[in-house]
């Protein structure tokens, strides 16, 4: 057996998506990617690792703040928003260099995840403390 392919699979999920927050919900087998890479090809520290693994945890959580089951694409903008929050703590502490070197996306890194940052915080609005906490992240 197989194991599936997520990146994939998530990509297929979001490819066609024009709904709400559309430019950050597209983006994210980019994201999960990323954080994929940097949990495979970088050398964190303990705390960094927790972080990224936070991260990938908080992606394939079935009833996370907002399920994919009930409203598809758009149930990835809890997981996005944590993403991109995860994002902005580790690049204090993580050279650019070795970030970007994770990074498939086709727009730069530091702006895709300024406009996740944004339309994400945006959407979900207070409830953004409880998609941390529930990442673990909080």
């Amino acid at each position: 057996m197989d194991a599936p392919d997520f990146i994939r699979l998530l990509s297929e999920f979001c490819h066609d998506y024009t709904g709400p927050r559309s430019r950050a919900v597209r983006e994210a087998s980019n994201v999960f990617e990323f954080f994929v890479r940097m949990h495979t090809r970088m050398r964190l520290n303990r705390q960094q690792q927790g972080v990224v693994n936070a991260v990938l945890a908080y992606f394939v959580v079935p009833d996370d703040l907002l399920p994919e089951k009930k409203l598809g694409p758009f149930g990835l903008v809890d997981n996005l928003y944590v993403a991109s929050h995860a994002y902005r703590t580790l690049r204090r502490e993580v050279p650019a260099s070795e970030l970007c070197a994770c990074w498939n996306g086709d727009k730069p890194l530091e702006e895709v995840m300024d406009v996740i940052y944004k339309e994400c915080r945006a959407e979900i609005g207070k409830k953004a403390k409880d998609a941390l906490r529930l990442a673990g992240l909080s």
